[in-house]
């Protein structure tokens, strides 16, 4: 079959690509760029890479003719600042989705699988073995969440729309070797001595990631599902995060730190005062476009216990992950690029990074401290 990936030359979409190469398809991906990332191997002559964006009709139309399924994985703000630019996030997340599942319309496209996230129904309370019953947010910590919250809507609302079947599946914290927004941020973040203090609210707090592996592997059995008359995956949205015990949302990453000759934290902080210091991080990043930290989305994720029901994968997609929160493959390639990587560089930049660091965190307390006197007491 011919298989297109919205926005598949990152790290997900080319995983998701060698499992569906492996399955003997043909892929078609658009995407603006096509890093390189190590221990990828996918087969040229069973792929067709389209430089364009999604809000393109040309390019839409081009990657999608002749396809029979849609993985639609393009997104823009999923961590860090970028997560705050509520303009360009709903054009890309919001705009750009729905000329997707038009253009999968107007050119004959079966099946839909879109990649979105548990943000649509975690925000800044605890949720114990959430499943899918659960209602949508109506208030988001970010423009991030609400443009999937929207997305998703309009995804399972097309289902049915001329021959398509659609899904949306819920990921958490995707990570795995060379992953680059959970995984090696966690490194960059260790490196540059900004993880000096724990904040859980929760205790513990408990969570669940979603691997590299069985997130791919989960788009892949959702597509074939899509396949049946009467398929349960139609127009129903599932929770994707590895099997098994929660974990410990902090000591999860312990490994990867002990990997790169990093101490976990011992010290514990105030929640609240994390909490504070991201949002004034958030503002700092609005006018000034300094780059924050944390945000305080982040914040929650770590702080709160967000755990996630996956019965519904399980029955309906036949949902079966393995080697669940195993970081044995991640740690390998953690210590091989912690290795290559120039030390004299990290090292050249560290000083300048704790020091910018310890200001913010100084300020963050004095502002705290001034909150505290004079609207908390």
């Amino acid at each position: 079959m011919r298989m297109c990936l919205l926005g598949g030359g990152g790290y997900f979409g080319q995983n998701l690509t060698q499992q569906l190469q492996k399955e003997g398809h043909f892929v078609v991906i658009l995407d603006l760029s096509f890093p390189k990332f190590e221990g990828m191997d996918l087969d040229s002559l069973k792929m067709k890479k389209i430089k364009g964006s999604v809000l393109d009709p040309r390019s839409l139309d081009e990657a999608l003719q002749d396809c029979d399924a849609c993985f639609h994985l393009a997104g823009y703000g999923m961590s860090g600042g970028a997560s705050l630019e509520k303009e360009k996030i709903m054009l890309i997340n919001v705009k750009g989705t729905e000329m997707a599942l038009n253009h999968c319309v107007q050119n004959g496209v079966s099946r839909f699988v879109f990649a979105s996230s548990i943000g649509v129904i975690f925000g800044d309370k605890e949720v114990h073995n959430i499943d899918e019953s659960a209602p949508y947010l109506t208030t988001f910590m970010n423009p991030y969440c609400e443009s999937k919250m929207i997305a998703e809507k309009k995804v399972l609302a097309m289902n049915g729309k001329g021959n398509m079947r659609t899904t949306a599946l819920r990921f958490r914290g995707i990570y795995g070797p060379g992953e680059p927004r959970t995984t090696l941020r966690t490194v960059d973040m260790c490196m540059k001595g900004y993880i000096v203090a724990t904040f859980e609210k929760s205790q513990p707090c408990l969570t669940q990631y979603s691997s590299m592996k069985n997130s791919a592997y989960a788009m892949r059995l959702a597509e074939e599902v899509l396949r049946k008359d009467e398929s349960p995956a139609a127009g129903s949205p599932y929770n994707i995060v590895d099997d098994g015990p929660p974990v410990e949302a902090f000591p999860f990453f312990h490994p990867i730190m002990d990997a790169i000759q990093i101490k976990p934290p011992k010290i514990r902080v105030p929640y609240s005062l994390v909490l504070f210091a991201a949002w004034i991080m958030e503002l700092i990043y609005i006018y000034f476009k300094v780059e924050p930290i944390l945000t305080r989305f982040e914040v929650n994720l770590m702080a709160l216990t967000n755990t996630y029901n996956i019965e519904k994968a399980k029955k309906e997609l036949g949902y079966a992950p393995t080697e669940n929160h195993d970081l044995t493959e991640t740690i390998v390639f953690v210590k091989n690029w912690y290795k290559q990587r120039a030390i004299e560089d990290a090292k050249e930049h560290l000083d300048k990074d704790q020091q910018r660091f310890k200001v913010m965190i100084g300020a963050m307390a004095v502002l705290w401290s001034f909150y505290h006197y004079f609207f908390l007491i």
